[in-house]
Formats: structure tokens, C-alpha cells, sequence
């Protein structure tokens, strides 16, 4: 069996997550990797999305926390690549913006196969209950 269907197939301890966070302004991933390894759970961090689609593809993580605003290769473009690779639905991702985004252009990223969304400025209580809600379901 291999590593990552070992991973998949156990229960998914949610006071232990593995958490990817794609964002390019490095005071909000600081902000949110000190949280959350203060409640024990892992954080890998990238600041572009070219490298986040990267660490996405070559692993597996409980959740992927996704901002939609970044310069060149944005969370729009993560998506459209993880579904043109058919991994869109494989992966828990959890998108987050500033930007005006309409209740109808969230609902519709959620039918694509995002998993929830959150808007800025975070609620990090909130986030951190969307994080074990996604990676649980």
C-alpha cells in the first residue's frame, strides 16, 4: 500500500492536520502558520501560486488554504490547472479573498469542487473551524 493511500485511507486526526497555505503577502501566512502550529498542526507555506500548484501535486495535504488575489498565477489559475489535471476534487481547498468576489461567483467555485471559502480579514477562529470542517468531511 502505498504512503498516500495509507494517509487517505486512516481517519483523519483533526487535531493533527497537514495545511498548505497559498498566499503572496507573507504577513498574513506568518500570521496564520504561528496560529495554527500553536494548536499542533503543520504548515508548509508558498507565496506564488506556480509553487503552490507545485506542492499540491507532489503531496498530499489534509487542507489547502488558497487566496484567489496573487499577482501572474493566481488561485483561479490553481483551480482551473487541478481540474484540467482532474485532482481539483481530490484535494480539501479552502479559498480566501480580499477582492470583490459575488455570493454567486463563490457558490460556483464550491460546485467546481472548492470545498468552502472564506472572505478577508480572516476570523482565525472561524478559519480554524472551516480547516477541521473540510478536512473531516
Amino acid at each position: 500500500m502505498s504512503k498516500n493511500s495509507t494517509m487517505r485511507d486512516s481517519k483523519i486526526n483533526s487535531n493533527h492536520l497537514n495545511i498548505l497555505i497559498i498566499d503572496d503577502n507573507e504577513q498574513i501566512t506568518k500570521m496564520i502558520t504561528t496560529f495554527l502550529e500553536l494548536k499542533n498542526h503543520n504548515c508548509r507555506v508558498a507565496n506564488d501560486g506556480k509553487q503552490g500548484l507545485a506542492l499540491i501535486q507532489e503531496n498530499k495535504h489534509d487542507v489547502v488554504l488558497l487566496d484567489l488575489a496573487m499577482p501572474e498565477f493566481d488561485g483561479y489559475a490553481v483551480i482551473k490547472a487541478l481540474e484540467n489535471n482532474d485532482m481539483l476534487k481530490n484535494n480539501k481547498i479552502i479559498v480566501f479573498t480580499a477582492s470583490t468576489i459575488t455570493q454567486d461567483e463563490l457558490e460556483e467555485l464550491v460546485s467546481r469542487g472548492v470545498t468552502s471559502y472564506i472572505l478577508k480579514p480572516i476570523d482565525i477562529d472561524l478559519l480554524l473551524s472551516k480547516i477541521i470542517e473540510s478536512a473531516t468531511s
